[in-house]
């Protein structure tokens, strides 16, 4: 490190080119090897053509001529390896540039050694004459695993082998070191070091029995537990003690109380697992604000929240809120009324509601639990721009201090802002939320009952987004759907019609009244925690009640589904003070994502039209969120709030659970067809790749869905050009009344469950498709009774509306997976059968446990999965397999399977175009050994039942077999305590209807239910 007396002069010169320039440095760092010098980083000022010239030259690869002191040096720069900034205040500007590290791809060999030699630059800056910060720069740039016990013999040694070379810092003020680490590709040399030092003596792993080789015959991660398994285990109890020790202490006396509670009206308690948890996520709560419930399908999250939170409360009187999906809001007043004592809850539609909820809270000395779905508590008034257009200025400015928007752009020289445009409006984001210099919000309440012009000159078109009506036809070259394209038309054609948005209401969010009216409640329960993910409007409702929350409670079965996009804005809040200690802002979730996700990079280049002479090439990058979160996310942020439960923890024995792929055969004739329709298809996925981004989507989804019914689907269509021609017209090859193989293949099903006495639940994923009915009507001239669960059935009501079926008899109910894949029991359905798959692999875990819960009282579960051989569900069916391994990592299972599938970092779409485009891999094992491996069937070999063959032993040479009579099974069906609580009911003196009987009398005049 050198002080710099003064500015040092930088300097270009292009006799040829007539290129001068001159600018003026505060701070150079550069490897000085022999004779030469290379620049790694400098900071530089001076007028703003001066800078951006200089920086765009020696971005270039050009050499530059730097005054230090009274000596003139020549400083050559490396092409396009540098990361720049720009920035200026008008008068002068400032550039900076930053040597990039090397990837794996980008690093040079020596001629003379080969590919062995292979070295890769990494540049690392550090404080002034500080090792230990040092050593941890080292570490984050290698991969080789370093503990703080080898810093100074890994530090000497990396300068001893010329791996690690210091590089020479000058600068006027800045104090710092800096270091080019230079190694091999493989890190070969590192690894090396670190051997040699563990070899000799000079380091070693702390507390590490070196007799002996352990480690002999372990070649997995399965084998490495099955032996270690228990010693881990200990050494993580010794390391982290638990809020709670169910084998050593003992529950609070609140929660046997609630306990009670429970069974005085249930008849049952809750299991030791359950308790456990409830005490575990009290205690938490008793240190910290948020606690996290991540416990497994049917595992009785509903009664171990609201338990944890009445212990915690400890009767003293709450308000309280439950965030859920709008489909078990009544079964959350149920289970409360079911759970806690001296408690109301009742679901609530609007404020008017919610305000005589509260008012009963204030005036009584009553625990309150208000049921919010989380789509009112997200609903409310639409918003619309504020900004208007200035034709004096001609930028759209502030409404309130008049000053031009800007936005920001970026490309090879840096960012920098422009007058915004309309297209910059066209949603409501981070980035056009405010105005920067007087901070007004620029979003303001749309009023649909406004029909004055001035105040709709913002159009809001459906699926698209906002447009201003003055200039709409800027907005059809970058349309391509026809409907979008009409409705702009439509605005052009008639500047002076007022289009109301649809959708728009006059109404507050329920979940900002209260953070703004009421202000602080004593509690918070978000159910399903995992559905506000994201930068969404339930979301955001979520982080209102949050906030104004004193303790919150959240519950999921699989909190980390996917994309850390989405997990990033979840933690933020629900653990804000660890995302900012991890220093991870809330306006940077790149930051999150590049550590604890996977991103993928695209990088388009093309050259400059106007100057075939210049360096600077235009440059796009396309970024986009692949599958995959690091586990260093549960160890950072819910290693000390989350209890996690599974169904197998409840020391209940749980029915078989198994999944069973049934292979069946395409007819010859929809055979051929299919296999023209996917060969054309591939065919433009090989050799026109920007087509084929375009057309995926439309092609999964006919590849899926021709099998099943391969007729009445429309053509697949060139995405480019004017007349857009169709790549694949798919042809019919059956009619509507044939039946197909898996139209047989359930109807077969169907006749063996019933006639055991068992119901049957068919799941369709295709919408589109007429399956439902066609089922609906093979099986209903059967004689078998057929429901289907529609959407049109509200979500709130479905539960009722299945219990309703079951009690009328069904046998048969068909339904799409997404309508009941959280909340709802279906216990009355043992048999489940997907008669087609998705490619949502949480819709397909949550839905295919429905009938699989603790209150399950028949002894197996059989889930069919129905697919073509050697189509694109075949396909489909085995990435989904990979994929339930790799999800059952996160819950503690481990297998060798699920590891492998964790590499592969892609959606399941585009994995699936990737099999199609190179064919099925023949390594992939059987379908049925895949998910029999995941099946949990146990071992009842030693229990006798009146289905089972009686051996009659006569003596030791003659055995006869009787058969008993087989006695089908019908699963126990408990139906659901009606308990309509309303809010005029329970929370108001109004008398309606007839007595509801409960078997505690104290329960009648807590909810003052319908007194006679």
């Amino acid at each position: 490190m050198r002080k710099l007396p003064q500015l040092s002069t930088i300097t270009y010169h292009d006799t040829n080119k007539l290129i001068s320039l001159k600018c003026y440095a505060d701070t150079i760092v550069h490897l000085k090897e022999n004779n030469k010098r290379t620049l790694m980083a400098i900071r530089f000022g001076g007028y703003p053509e001066q800078v951006k010239g200089m920086c765009d030259a020696m971005y270039g690869g050009i050499s530059v001529e730097a005054q230090i002191e009274q000596y003139t040096v020549v400083i050559d720069t490396k092409k396009k390896r540098y990361r720049k900034k720009l920035s200026h205040d008008g008068v002068y500007a400032e550039g900076m540039l930053i040597a990039l590290d090397d990837d794996k791809g980008d690093t040079e060999e020596d001629e003379t050694k080969g590919k062995e030699s292979k070295k890769q630059r990494k540049v690392i800056f550090c404080n002034e004459n500080d090792r230990n910060a040092l050593f941890e720069e080292i570490d984050t740039k290698v991969s080789v695993p370093l503990i703080p016990e080898f810093k100074d013999y890994i530090i000497d040694e990396l300068i001893k082998e010329k791996i690690l070379i210091p590089l020479e810092v000058l600068s006027i003020e800045q104090r710092f070191d800096a270091y080019l680490l230079r190694m091999r590709n493989d890190e070969k040399d590192v690894i090396d070091i670190v051997n040699r030092g563990l070899a000799s003596g000079i380091i070693s792993i702390p507390n590490a029995n070196t007799a002996e080789d352990n480690f002999k015959n372990i070649n997995s991660v399965s084998q490495y537990l099955n032996e270690y398994g228990t010693v881990v285990a200990e050494r993580i109890k010794g390391s982290f003690k638990p809020l709670y020790d169910p084998a050593t202490e003992d529950i609070c006396d609140k929660l046997k109380e609630i306990n009670q509670n429970l069974k005085s009206h249930t008849g049952y308690e809750l299991y030791p697992a359950q308790l456990a948890v409830a005490e575990a996520v009290k205690r938490r709560l008793e240190e910290a604000k948020v606690a996290m419930i991540i416990a497994e399908c049917g595992s009785g999250k509903t009664k171990i929240g609201s338990a944890a939170l009445g212990a915690y409360q400890n009767g003293q009187k709450s308000f309280n809120i439950v965030l859920s999906p709008s489909h078990v809001t009544k079964k959350w007043v149920r289970e409360i009324y079911e759970t806690l004592p001296h408690t109301k809850a009742a679901v609530i539609h609007n404020i008017s509601e919610l305000q005589t909820v509260y008012k009963d809270y204030t005036e009584n000395n009553m625990t309150v639990y208000a049921i919010l779905s989380k789509e009112r508590a997200r609903d409310g008034y639409m918003k619309r721009p504020a900004v208007r257009y200035s034709k004096r200025k001609r930028a759209y400015v502030c409404p309130d201090c008049g000053n031009v928007i800007e936005m920001e752009l970026s490309d090879d020289d840096g960012k920098y802002k422009v007058k915004a445009d309309q297209f910059f409006f066209k949603r409501e984001t981070d980035k056009n939320h405010k105005c920067e210099e007087c901070g007004t919000n620029l979003w303001t309440a749309y009023n649909p009952d406004d029909y004055s012009l001035r105040h709709n000159k913002w159009v809001k078109i459906g699926n698209y987004g906002y447009i201003y009506r003055d200039f709409a036809y800027a907005h059809l070259e970058k349309v391509k759907d026809k409907k979008i394209t009409e409705k702009i038309r439509s605005v052009i054609n008639s500047p002076d019609t007022i289009f109301p948005a649809l959708g728009g209401y006059r109404r507050y969010t329920l979940s900002g009244y209260i953070a703004e009216h009421i202000k602080e409640v004593d509690g918070v329960i978000c159910d399903e925690l995992h559905q506000y993910k994201g930068e969404s409007g339930q979301g955001n409702a979520m982080a209102n009640l949050v906030g104004c929350s004193k303790k919150v409670i959240g519950m999921t079965a699989t909190l980390v589904n996917g994309y850390s996009s989405g997990t990033f804005y979840l933690l933020y809040r629900i653990a804000s003070n660890l995302m900012l200690e991890d220093n991870k802002a809330y306006d940077n979730p790149t930051a999150f994502n590049a550590e604890y996700g996977v991103t993928e990079s695209v990088f388009e280049l093309e050259d400059s039209e106007y100057n075939d002479n210049s360096r600077c090439k235009k440059r796009k990058v396309r970024e986009r969120q692949l599958p995959g979160v690091s586990p260093l996310v549960y160890s950072r942020f819910l290693i000390e709030s989350a209890v996690f439960l599974s169904l197998n923890d409840m020391g209940k024995e749980l029915p078989d659970y198994e999944e069973i792929p049934i292979e069946l055969s395409l007819n010859d004739e929809v055979r051929k067809e299919y296999d023209r329709i996917e060969g054309e298809l591939i065919h433009v996925m090989r050799y026109d790749r920007k087509a084929s981004r375009k057309i995926l989507s439309k092609y999964l989804q006919l590849a899926s869905a021709y099998p099943d019914q391969p007729y009445g689907h429309e053509p697949v269509m060139y995405p480019f050009g004017k007349d857009r021609e169709p790549i694949v017209v798919p042809e019919d090859t059956a009619k509507p009344e044939d039946l197909s193989e898996k139209d047989l293949a359930v109807l077969d099903i169907v006749e063996r469950k019933v006639k055991n006495g068992e119901r049957v639940l068919i799941y369709t994923n295709w919408v589109r498709l007429d399956t439902q009915e066609k089922l609906k009507k093979l099986l209903s001239e059967k004689g078998y009774q057929t429901e289907i669960l529609r959407v049109n059935v509200p979500p709130d009501k479905r539960e009722k509306w299945v219990d309703d079926k079951v009690s009328n008899g069904i046998d048969v109910l068909i339904t799409n997976p997404s309508l009941v894949e959280t909340g709802l029991d279906l216990n009355a359905f043992t048999t489940l059968v997907y008669y087609n798959i998705g490619y949502n692999l949480f819709t397909f875990r949550q839905s295919s446990r429905r009938s699989w819960r603790i209150n399950q009282t028949a002894p197996r579960i059989e889930v069919y999965m129905l697919y073509y051989k050697g189509v694109m569900q075949e396909r489909a069916l085995k990435l989904m397999a990979s994929k339930l391994a790799v999800a059952t990592i996160i819950e503690g299972n481990l297998s060798d399977e699920g590891l492998a599938a964790m590499s592969e970092c892609q959606d399941m779409t585009t994995m699936l175009a990737k099999e199609l485009t190179l064919g099925i891999q023949s390594e992939v094992e059987d379908l049925s050994e895949a998910f029999k491996k995941m099946a949990i069937i146990h071992d009842r070999t030693e229990e006798t039942t009146a289905e089972e063959t009686q051996t009659i032993e006569t003596d030791k040479n003659t055995i006869i077999d009787t058969k008993a009579d087989v006695i089908p099974y019908k699963p126990v069906v408990h139906t659901h305590t009606e308990v309509q609580i309303s809010v005029a009911a329970a929370f108001s003196g109004k008398k309606r209807g007839k007595k509801v009987e409960y078997d505690n009398p104290e329960q009648i005049s807590i909810f003052d239910l319908l007194a006679s």
